[in-house]
């Protein structure tokens, strides 16, 4: 028995235990809390059964991707990439740390964690991962960075995809009350046969990994007639969190929400949320679950009625404010660092200023200031409940929080734009 064989020997026997107890649960409260339906392509279905390794990329409109991805895979052994600060929050940590996954460093070159990626699959096992790096801010994909393909085009194995469906209004990217009851599922795919995507460019990898792992939650709800959450307590509470522009008169972080209403305190703007994670004109309509929004999600009154449909507009609002060469976001922001490799403590440190431009980021204040390209970012990520975005540059972790928490929405979706202009 070689070395390689027997490492693979001792993770059969040290891990398997740990994920078919997690898979077994992933997929027993799944079905019994949230109805959880899968569909695996008969295809992927041979490759669970048969020894080899093969690479399963899920797409992320939320954190609870994870439970169905794991569901699915059961009860083949897998290793999860991870954002390399997840393991030092407290038990998540320890949990995840038993579990052996692959940490990695966001939006940085990470070469350590991409030599145990290639060694996970040559040496028999899954290996699951999520391109996007983040969870989706409304809803629909977010941008996948070419090195994906670049992995998948070296190591040439079988690849499949995970598309979750439900998970986006299970947990909301917005929302501080948890989990909300409703039904989740997600359609395992294969992509790339052994050694297919060899044979390809990168640029025809990422056309048809794009086009794999695109998903639109609202879209694919219409019409569905699940609802989620219950009458007593709104399941869109905090949704304005990601709205920072009025659809109807154009200022800026005057959007609010309470009870289900959304609404606008310069024009008295208003809709109603239902339970059915949509928008609607009336509040008996949304009571009721009566959408009436057209092909592209605006209502009737010319408002939004989804909340991809309220985004695309404040999309539309950052393009033409970074036509102008000189715009700028000059923001203030509180700072809270950490060092990946010790418990999460993000200490307060001060408070700075944050401007974003066509350049790139630029940070100061009374400790330290730095300049990043544009070139070099995304390399932030971005929490839209509590209102900061994260700066990640080797083992250090920055958090800018600021003072207004819709801003953190409203910068993801002008770096978003400035991205766009840059490629162009």
């Amino acid at each position: 028995m070689t070395e390689s064989d027997g490492r693979t020997a001792e993770k059969g026997k040290k891990r398997p235990v740990i994920f078919l107890i997690l898979g077994f649960l992933a997929n027993l409260l799944g079905r019994l809390l949230f109805g959880l339906e899968l569909e695996i392509d008969p295809k992927v279905r041979e490759w669970k059964k048969r020894e080899g390794g093969f690479i399963v990329l899920c797409a992320h409109p939320s954190e609870m991707d994870a439970v169905v991805l794991i569901a699915a895979l059961f009860p083949r052994f897998s290793r999860f990439v991870v954002g390399a600060q997840q393991l030092y929050k407290g038990w998540q940590g320890v949990m995840l740390r038993s579990l052996k996954v692959i940490p990695k460093r966001q939006f940085t070159p990470d070469m350590s964690s991409v030599k145990e990626m290639i060694k996970t699959v040559r040496d028999g096992d899954v290996l699951a991962m999520m391109p996007e790096g983040r969870v989706s801010l409304d809803g629909t994909s977010s941008p996948i960075d070419p090195s994906t393909a670049k992995l998948l085009q070296k190591l040439a194995c079988p690849t499949a995809v995970m598309v979750p469906r439900g998970t986006y209004f299970v947990k909301p990217s917005y929302n501080y009350g948890g989990l909300i009851r409703g039904k989740i599922g997600g359609r395992l795919t294969p992509l790339f046969d052994e050694g297919e995507a060899k044979s390809l460019t990168i640029g025809e990898i990422m056309e048809r990994l794009t086009a794999a792992l695109s998903y639109d939650a609202s879209r694919e709800l219409q019409g569905s007639g699940r609802t989620y959450g219950s009458r007593k307590k709104a399941p869109m509470e905090k949704v304005s969190n990601l709205f920072y522009l009025c659809p109807s008169c154009g200022r800026l972080y005057t959007v609010s929400d309470e009870g289900g209403e959304v609404f606008c305190s310069s024009c008295g703007m208003k809709v109603f949320a239902g339970r059915d994670m949509f928008l609607h004109e009336s509040g008996e309509a949304a009571a009721a679950c009566s959408y009436e929004a057209d092909a592209d999600g605006m209502l009737k009154n010319g408002l939004p009625g989804s909340i991809p449909a309220w985004n695309r507009i404040q999309l539309d609002h950052e393009r033409a404010f970074w036509e102008d060469p000189g715009a700028s976001l000059d923001l203030s922001v509180r700072k809270k660092t950490m060092v990946i490799g010790k418990e999460a403590d993000y200490t307060e440190r001060c408070v700075g200023r944050l401007l974003l431009d066509r350049e790139g980021l630029h940070y100061e204040d009374p400790e330290e200031s730095f300049d990043v390209k544009l070139s070099i970012l995304p390399g932030v990520s971005a929490d839209y409940r509590d209102g900061y975005i994260a700066y990640y540059e080797g083992d250090l972790i920055r958090r800018f929080y600021f003072e207004d928490r819709r801003l953190s929405a409203r910068f993801m979706n002008s770096l978003m734009v400035l991205k766009e202009k840059a490629g162009s």
